[in-house]
């Protein structure tokens, strides 16, 4: 059968697991089989909290990030797709060392009992919800958002924004390319949220600008606020052009693997909230952003919303209100004819 030799020993000269010297092939495909969520749960659960929805990160390091079965250390560079990787780039143990503490070894004989391989969960499939016959119940509840009509359009138009057959609810999508590979509802009728089951965190929704050279991001934590964003700019008769960026929350995801796919981009707006979560998370992504030699050309702005708003659709809110008002007060101040 076929064998992987064995790699030199820890520091120290002496390897942690007794009788390490050669691992299986069937040992590895065990030890690959283990995902690092399940594993850090079952061995480390002191080392990992939950930092968004479906995702966690490392409290020692929390730009290593872990979600739908993959983990990314964005502050180095690198990921993978198992514990196995995990053990090895990131806790320094040697390959076979990794293995056999990712399989039982009862066959080695090793000085104390190891644990036994945690069963991977099945990968998440990830599945758009059916759309509806038309979008009229989407369409009227972001116009009473206040968001513009050809804002709207556009975004069903490039397949960013539908309503879904069943619930009604507005449907913001996000692609890989060509591909959607995350998707998030929101309620037309209550205030449901909630991402589709599967989606890829790394792959939020994004409205793109009108100039495919542009090389601006603004960054919010919700859909609805991109289109907000993009409104009041219309609204003010503001040229600025470029992509908006919703992370689906507050984790970083989104915005790194954006980064990584456009190294165009040179100017990143941080949009979120002004409430605790949004201020915290903003000073994070910035350390996060600065700390990774990548993105060192990158000129960051902080640009909450104004005014004592929360979000950009509050503001969005507070400006056509009080058009409305200045509209009424210039009509009746009117001279009659």
């Amino acid at each position: 059968m076929p064998q992987i030799p064995k790699h030199p020993t820890n520091k120290g000269g002496r390897s942690p697991f007794p009788h390490s010297g050669n691992v299986e092939m069937e040992q590895i495909e065990q030890a690959r089989s283990v995902d690092l969520l399940t594993y850090l749960q079952s061995h480390e659960s002191h080392s990992i909290r939950k930092s968004g929805a479906g995702e966690y990160c490392l409290v020692e390091h929390d730009s290593l990030k872990i979600s739908n079965g993959r983990w990314n250390w964005f502050s180095r560079g690198f990921g993978g797709y198992s514990a196995l990787d995990f053990l090895v780039k990131v806790r320094g143990l040697d390959f076979p060392d990794a293995v056999f503490h990712l399989t039982d070894g009862r066959s080695y004989t090793p000085q104390k009992p190891l644990p036994k391989a945690v069963k991977a969960k099945p990968p998440k499939t990830f599945t758009l919800p059916p759309a509806n016959v038309n979008n009229d119940k989407a369409i009227a509840y972001l116009r009473g958002r206040g968001i513009d009509g050809g804002i709207i359009r556009r975004c069903i138009e490039c397949s960013l924004l539908y309503e879904a057959a069943k619930s009604h609810n507005c449907v913001f999508v996000g692609f890989d390319s060509d591909k959607a590979k995350f998707a998030c509802e929101r309620g037309t009728a209550d205030g449901y949220k909630k991402d589709i089951y599967g989606s890829d965190k790394c792959f939020s929704f994004v409205l793109p600008p009108k100039n495919p050279n542009s090389r601006n991001l603004a960054v919010t934590e919700a859909p609805v606020d991109v289109l907000s964003h993009a409104t009041i700019h219309k609204l003010n008769g503001d040229k600025w052009d470029g992509y908006r960026l919703s992370l689906g929350g507050v984790s970083s995801l989104a915005l790194i693997s954006f980064l990584e796919q456009h190294p165009e981009i040179t100017s990143v707006q941080l949009c979120l909230d002004s409430d605790t979560a949004g201020r915290n998370a903003t000073d994070r992504i910035i350390k996060e952003i600065l700390s990774d030699k990548r993105f060192s050309h990158l000129k960051i702005s902080v640009i909450p919303p104004p005014n004592g708003n929360k979000d950009y659709n509050d503001v969005l809110q507070t400006i056509l209100k009080l058009n409305k008002e200045n509209n009424i007060e210039n009509r009746q101040s009117a001279p009659s004819r």
